[in-house]
């Protein structure tokens, strides 16, 4: 009786030592290569969060250890990252930690810069500088308050804007009778939500010129539309942001481009069209931005949500 009740407890410590070891693993990055920590100091982390990635010339080489609180009030936040050891021959003392957002709605990560070729080696524990990181909400705003001064002026030339170099080649290669088609199935704003499916392209090697809407990889999008085709959803929005030109035209340009994916995936897919709409994000403020396209999918409850919103506002 007393063996038996030995092998028991014998085993149960077992199990609880791998599960430790297992949860250990699975949440640790790097952890049978060795690291160094760095430290880097923001005003503000909005968005991230512990373990998230550090990239090195794009490449995941490390992770967000900690954040920590300033002792006060009038401090900064300072992040801590466990970075691969391989990573001292190419990080300096003069390098700098940002904080970036992957693709247009994706989560926070820090990139840090390569140092200069004569830069001081850093040491385990060393603080570089930071980058002051873009404010979403206030970027948001702007393209918000920059679209409802435009609003106006953008109604009264439409006329004008037709007859453009620009939107007249849109015209001619996508057959577009006035300008009036581009706010056709367009949304103000993204929603609030947090799409279920995201699909990001980079607008360059989607369109055949950077001022045009012409597709030339159209077959990349088919893995969007199988998706739309095969699973029930509440909303598609095909969204699309410029980072060069005028921001008129950038406007132009990104509602034009996702108009062109639009009739893309409604004519090549078995999908519900009237749930699937535009938006033009015109031009970013953030200059490490590329020209982007995201097919952003939400769920079916959007659906009963917008509209019990059409019933309640009827008389």
């Amino acid at each position: 009786m007393f063996t038996a009740f030995r092998i028991g407890i014998f085993i149960f410590l077992a199990l609880l030592i791998l599960s430790i070891g297992v949860f250990l693993i699975g949440n640790k990055d790097f952890l049978f290569s060795p690291t160094y920590v760095l430290k880097s100091n923001f005003q503000s982390v909005q968005g991230l969060n512990n373990g998230a990635e550090v990239r090195i010339g794009g490449i995941h080489q490390g992770t967000v250890k900690v954040i920590q609180l300033p002792s006060q009030p009038d401090g900064q936040m300072t992040v801590v990252m466990n970075l691969r050891n391989e990573t001292r021959n190419v990080i300096k003392k003069d390098s700098v930690a940002s904080i970036k957002t992957e693709g247009i709605l994706g989560d926070k990560y820090v990139e840090i810069s390569f140092g200069s070729t004569k830069g001081e080696k850093v040491e385990n524990g060393d603080m570089i500088p930071s980058e002051k990181p873009t404010d979403v909400s206030e970027q948001a705003k702007a393209v918000t308050d920059e679209a409802k001064a435009a609003a106006g002026k953008f109604r009264d030339d439409m006329t004008a804007l037709q007859h453009n170099f620009l939107l007249r080649g849109y015209f001619e290669r996508r057959g577009y009778n006035d300008a009036s088609e581009l706010k056709r199935n367009a949304i103000a704003r993204l929603p609030a939500e947090r799409p279920v499916k995201e699909f990001d392209y980079d607008a360059q090697k989607m369109f055949d010129k950077p001022n045009n809407a012409k597709l030339k990889n159209k077959k990349n999008l088919d893995e969007a539309g199988k998706y739309l085709e095969e699973n029930k959803f509440g909303l598609a929005v095909v969204a699309s942001l410029e980072t060069t030109g005028d921001s008129e035209d950038a406007r132009t340009l990104t509602r034009a481009r996702a108009k062109v994916v639009r009739d893309y995936l409604v004519q090549n897919f078995k999908l519900d069209d009237a749930n699937v709409k535009i938006v033009g994000l015109g031009k970013t403020k953030d200059p490490d931005d590329s020209p982007r396209v995201a097919i952003l999918i939400y769920p079916t409850r959007l659906t009963a949500q917008r509209d019990q919103t059409t019933a309640t506002s009827k008389p």
